[in-house]
């Protein structure tokens, strides 16, 4: 067992320090407390096999994984977070998942992600190879962003049994025999994601994978003035009608998709004191726009204000 703290880290290294933690644990990532003078965090690890385990105890913040961080993640993982103190919000694919004690979620490595949290609270989470996963579960991708509630039996089980695995982690389980646990771990998992959705078609799986990997393609393009449906399409080999078929369901269209992220990840630089010398066109001809009148209104849809303003206002609070 693996123990990292910043109990006696100096108060204005904490975070610095807890970022090259939970990066080196688990995936590139920022943690930005809500009081950063008064933060306190700790994470116990343990390796079972190719998989790993760890509880993450942690005073209140927002852990980003950002595209940035995910385009460069060594090898693509999945996070099972099972909440145990307090409640966490999870968000990634343009989904939210509110966690409260016995509830789970899975994260992938390879796409944006964030975690939030408003109190203190303590999470248990199953880090799981891509490779790994998807001998229990085909399409993992279809996982992201769903809540699975310990209030129905298969979450509840699965619960039961993750907790059960990390107290028998402590105890200095064997990692052999933590490894047949935490399979048992994911087969659960299926089995409550089978139940969830009714998954009896693998045509279902098949079109939800495709459609994970054009998000991916997106995420990893976003910079490229030239991305558009059509260049999404031809990247895939599909006509431009075959893609907005595949994302019919979806709340917004490619277009739209492309737009949001664009001007998401703008948000985030225009909101960030290290790119204050940077100036607003800078930051969004960097994301894929290439007209500054045409950036302007699009962002004031979106945010309310102008681009100056919104720089402005994030830099007073």
């Amino acid at each position: 067992m693996i123990r990292y703290s910043t109990e006696h880290i100096k108060p204005h290294a904490k975070v610095a320090h807890w970022n090259d933690t939970i990066t080196n644990v688990f995936s590139p990532m920022e943690a930005l407390p809500i009081d950063p003078l008064d933060f306190e965090a700790e994470v116990k690890f343990k390796q079972l096999g190719q998989m790993g385990i760890a509880n993450v105890v942690s005073r209140p913040a927002t852990i980003h994984h950002f595209a940035s961080y995910a385009s460069r993640s060594a090898s693509r993982r999945f996070f099972v977070h099972l909440q145990l103190i307090g409640s966490l919000m999870a968000s990634q694919d343009g989904k939210k998942a509110q966690l409260d004690v016995g509830d789970l979620v899975v994260c992938d490595s390879s796409m944006p992600y964030s975690l939030k949290y408003n109190e203190n609270c303590s999470t248990l989470v199953l880090i799981v190879s891509a490779q790994d996963l998807k001998r229990h579960v085909p399409t993992p991708e279809e996982l992201l962003g769903v809540t699975f509630s310990g209030q129905q039996c298969f979450p509840s089980a699965t619960s039961t049994l993750l907790r059960s695995l990390w107290t028998q982690v402590e105890e200095e389980l064997d990692p052999d025999l933590g490894v047949r646990v935490a399979n048992n771990v994911l087969d659960m998992l299926a089995t409550a994601w089978m139940v969830a959705k009714g998954k009896t078609s693998g045509d279902s799986a098949v079109a939800e994978s495709r459609r994970v990997q054009i998000k991916r393609y997106i995420e990893a393009n976003l910079r490229d003035a030239e991305l558009s449906p059509q260049s999404v399409a031809a990247s895939f080999g599909i006509s431009t009608r075959y893609l907005h078929m595949l994302l019919a369901d979806q709340d917004e269209s490619v277009c739209s998709y492309i737009l949001r992220r664009r001007l998401e990840e703008c948000g985030k630089q225009l909101a960030d004191p290290l790119w204050r010398k940077r100036t607003i066109t800078e930051i969004a001809f960097n994301w894929g726009f290439n007209n500054a009148t045409h950036f302007a209104r699009v962002f004031r849809n979106q945010h309310n204000v102008s681009p100056r303003d919104f720089r402005n206002l994030c830099q007073v609070k």
